[in-house]
């Protein structure tokens, strides 16, 4: 009977513990939605004209898109791991939701209260 008390206690605790889930594309983006209505997702020319090269980002993200937010420009970088994301953050003095890196926020009032106080996220500098 105190085994079984136990172990229901670790489950408590380590429920508690437990890392917010990775978003995708689309849940991210119905996210944001929800918390501001101003936000349009800017779509490259062409297929072979991206507006985002992931390669160019330290690490590398898995997929890069432009959004504007209130009218500011933002790069949204995507990554499958959070550390990952951390990492590419702090390599561009972002903010971090998740497995997403963002750029272009820093130094726009507006969009670093948006992501810091609606959206939660976490500046990297």
């Amino acid at each position: 009977m105190r085994l079984l008390g136990v172990l229901v206690f670790i489950f408590a605790i380590s429920g508690c513990n437990e890392e917010a889930p990775n978003m995708d594309q689309l849940e991210l983006l119905e996210l944001i939605k929800s918390l501001e209505s101003d936000i349009e997702v800017l779509v490259p020319p062409s297929l072979n004209k991206p507006l985002v090269y992931c390669y160019k980002y330290l690490p590398p993200c898995k997929l890069g898109y432009k959004v504007k937010i209130k009218g500011l420009e933002v790069t949204a970088l995507y990554y499958e791991e959070k550390k990952s994301a951390k990492e590419s953050a702090k390599s561009l003095k972002g903010y971090q939701f998740r497995n997403w890196a963002f750029d272009d926020v820093k130094g726009e009032p507006i969009l670093e209260r948006f992501f810091e106080n609606e959206l939660g996220a976490q500046k990297r500098f």
